[in-house]
């Protein structure tokens, strides 16, 4: 359809145009137009009746509608709103917002330290970056408390985090102590190092054992303390150099001193284990439990895995039989599945080998850590049956080390959870990037390690939240969610609105789980 105007002449040659809606028709094989109707004279129309007339016809198009509404329309912004809502919520329920505004009651500080703090706790939740990409980043997030803050807050911030570092972790224990009822009888602890792109400060980049592979760089050490339920209680910074009984100490140190807990069962890794290590930990009154070296120490090798005895079923892939030498207690552990699979590794590495002393040369035969299968006989190489039988007592094996009391079942599932530390550093290294560091000032070093550390226990206390609602999705399915809910900044005419775009998934759960109620869909600004 369409608008034509159609012409009659007068008597006394004046004309009268009239508006009038037609379309076109295929009458007999030609085209034709056909009047649906005659709106009225042009000229009447034109005083005033044309705009009632196209207003009134609007209401039944839809978009012509919206266009018209549109007119006084103008969106502006997509910023994240969902995020810092519900870390804001959390930052509140653990307390570091009452512990800051306390410490900084005894500062001068006339810049916004806590929200700061806020924004790159949250931005190293959300899209971890450096500082000058978290000041901008800020302009993608919706939260006035933080409109204020210049790229120098950011920094000077770091200062004042690693000055009070320690009083604010044993402040944050206690109450992440309170706030999920923790009983405090197994830490878990383990150390790795970082690496600084460039130097780094003297006083804390060092070159020395990289976890990270990178020999070449400078690195700084990372304790970190885990109650037995995953929730971190506190990290330690030390040299890249320092050896780990120093660490050890230090943290034991730091149990002692700053969070006075009553008895502790230390669990550790087998880098743990040396001799020094543990009189340390049982100087300082505590107990533990460790995972020794099978091959590396003779009395676990010659006589703890031969000690007689059937194995008690734990779990499904888990069973123990304990072990005394001497004044020590020993706990054997051996996962089935995992003996399965050692015996069939080992059993192609020996075809392999066997195949190679067949066919190829010395050089390829002696290469690797398949070459302990091998000995020199009169000049040949052959296979060493010997030793291949008695790797097979190690299929599937581990020992564990203890001063405890616990039953061998709640000692070997005690260092079973010693994964968590492990998640734990995969989180801080590869989710929340720790690394690389760039920061050249001690203070600021310590600083971003602790904003890390404290994202860190800002997720596990959602995901704890989450749980006890009934929540078993990853906590970042459900952060992946929190960020699709958007704040649009909407401006009609001369009055601004909010506009929050629709929870998905489980975004919804997240705002119930931490207390947060879902703000309207609309708010005048």
């Amino acid at each position: 359809m369409f608008v034509r105007t159609k012409t009659f002449v007068n008597k006394d040659g004046s004309k009268r145009i009239y508006l009038q809606i037609a379309k076109s028709v295929w009458e007999n094989g030609k085209p034709h137009q056909r009047v649906i109707c005659t709106l009225g004279r042009l000229k009447d129309l034109k005083r005033g009746g044309m705009d009632t007339l196209i207003r009134g016809l609007s209401k039944f198009s839809e978009k012509l509608e919206v266009v018209e509404i549109s007119k006084d329309l103008l969106a502006k912004d997509d910023k994240d709103y969902g995020a810092p809502l519900i870390f804001k919520r959390l930052f509140k329920l653990l307390g570091l917002e009452d512990i800051l505004d306390a410490y900084l009651s005894h500062h001068n500080h006339i810049f916004p330290v806590k929200e700061a703090i806020f924004a790159m706790l949250l931005n190293r939740v959300l899209t971890p970056s450096s500082k000058l990409r978290v000041y901008e980043w800020l302009d993608e997030v919706y939260d006035p408390r933080l409109e204020c803050l210049q790229l120098q807050h950011l920094y000077r911030s770091l200062d004042f985090l690693d000055e009070h570092k320690e009083k604010i972790e044993k402040d944050l224990f206690e109450r992440v102590k309170n706030l999920f009822n923790l009983k405090l009888n197994v830490v878990f602890y383990d150390t790795t190092s970082i690496y600084f792109e460039g130097e780094g400060p003297e006083s804390l980049a060092v070159k020395g054992f990289s976890r990270d592979h990178r020999p070449d760089t400078n690195q700084v050490i990372i304790g970190i303390l885990m109650t037995g339920e995953g929730i971190p209680i506190g990290c330690e910074i030390f040299p890249g150099n320092m050896y780990d009984s120093k660490t050890l100490k230090t943290d034991l140190a730091t149990l002692s001193r700053r969070f006075k807990i009553g008895r502790v069962i230390f669990v550790a890794d087998r880098g743990m284990a040396g001799e020094k290590n543990l009189s340390l930990i049982e100087k300082e009154g505590y107990e533990y439990i460790v995972g020794v070296k099978m091959r590396g120490f003779k009395r676990v090798r010659d006589h703890v895995l031969s000690t007689p005895g059937r194995y008690r079923k734990v779990e499904d892939n888990l069973k123990v039989k304990e072990a005394i030498l001497g004044d020590v207690r020993y706990i054997i552990c051996s996962n089935p599945e995992e003996k399965e699979r050692d015996r069939q590794e080992r059993e192609t590495i020996i075809k392999n080998l066997e195949e190679k002393i067949h066919t190829g040369s010395l050089a390829r035969v002696l290469t690797g850590d398949a070459k302990r299968f091998l000995r020199i006989e009169a000049k040949r190489i052959i296979l060493n049956k010997e030793r291949i039988q008695k790797e097979a007592r190690y299929d599937g094996k581990y020992v564990l080390q203890t001063s405890t009391d616990l039953s061998s079942e709640e000692v070997a599932r005690a260092y079973k959870n010693l994964w968590m530390i492990e998640h734990a550093f995969r989180d801080i290294k590869d989710i929340f990037k720790i690394r690389p560091i760039f920061h050249w000032t001690p203070s600021r070093v310590r600083g971003h390690i602790f904003i890390c550390f404290l994202a860190f226990l800002l997720t596990v206390t959602l995901q704890r939240k989450l749980s006890e609602i009934g929540v078993k999705e990853s906590v970042w399915k459900v952060i992946r969610d929190i960020r699709r809910v958007k704040a649009i900044k909407l401006f009609v005419k001369d009055k601004a609105y909010l506009v929050r775009t629709e929870l998905q998934g489980l975004a919804h759960k997240a705002f119930r789980a931490v207390g947060v109620q879902v703000p309207p869909r609309v708010q005048e600004l």
